[in-house]
Order: C-alpha cells, then structure tokens, then sequence
C-alpha cells in the first residue's frame, strides 16, 4: 500500500488531517517530541517530524470520490506531483518512518545541549554571552560565564536566555 503526499499550510497540519480523515481518509501525521519553554519552564511538546506535510494512504476506491476535493481541504495547499502524478511513497518506506518516529518518542529533542552558547535577555547580565551546562529542574538551567576573568557557575530561570 503506498502513501500519497500532501503539502500543507504552514502549521495547519493537524487541522488539514483532521479535514481529511472527516472525509474518510487514513491520514498519517509523523511527530517528534521537542522541549520548548511555555510559561516560563521548559515543557515536551509534539511537533511535526516533516514541518508542513502528511500523509494519506492511496485507497483507490476512496481516492476516486475524494480526489477532486483534496486541493480545497482546509489546512491544505497542495497535493504533491511530479509529472502529473501523485508523489507516493511506498509502504516500505513509510513503514521505516514510522520506526523511526517512534524511535524519537522515547528522546525529546533538547532545547539547549550542554556546551551551547546563550546570551542574556534580561537583567543585571543583558547581552552577555554565557555556556549553557545543565538543567537545574524545569524552569532554571545552570550556565558558566566569565566574572572579572574568572568562571562563575549561575543558576537562573530559562526564560533569561536565548541562544547566542
């Protein structure tokens, strides 16, 4: 069984598969974990393994009543082509991505990695640049910076900081 590709609005995919599975179609939408920072701590979210495109299964029998509507899903841009054809990925393929996505369930991406340059946002410290070494609980990370030439370890909340 293959797969057909769909190109979607951007950050409209969880809406387009929800149109498209109204209309009866097995649609497939591959996430990852990320952490990001929400409401001052750093929080696991789900986003997209491919930003701005799904999947749904190539049903032959349910492609021949819905293909024609596709286009005007909402959430929707286009239906992926080359040459005038469906671009299709087999279900070898799909199945591997799938595998793979479940493999990414288990390890969030990380925000910031141990050794990452940040810099300051705010406070006695704006505009300074620091190292980024650990997470001190959900809303403080541990960072080195240089005080008068010496290296000073600073605990301080996530949201003070952007990547440098």
């Amino acid at each position: 069984m293959s797969w057909i590709i769909i190109y979607t609005k951007p950050r409209q995919e969880v809406r387009a598969k929800e149109h498209l599975e109204n209309l009866g179609l097995d649609v497939a939408l591959p996430l990852r974990p990320i952490e990001k920072i929400k409401d001052g701590a750093i929080s696991i979210t789900s986003e997209p393994l491919f930003p701005r495109y799904i999947f749904i299964r190539n049903d032959l029998s349910v492609m021949q009543k819905v293909s024609h509507m596709l286009r005007n899903v909402r959430g929707v841009s286009q239906i992926v082509k080359f040459g005038g054809k469906f671009a299709e990925l087999d279900g070898i393929t799909f199945a591997q991505i799938g595998d793979h996505a479940t493999a990414l369930s288990s390890h969030p991406a990380k925000l910031y990695k141990s050794g990452d340059n940040v810099v300051f946002t705010y406070g006695a410290f704006r505009e300074i640049q620091a190292i980024y070494e650990e997470a001190d609980g959900d809303k403080r990370v541990v960072l080195l910076f240089d005080l008068l030439s010496k290296p000073v370890r600073l605990s301080v909340p996530v949201r003070s900081l952007k990547r440098g």
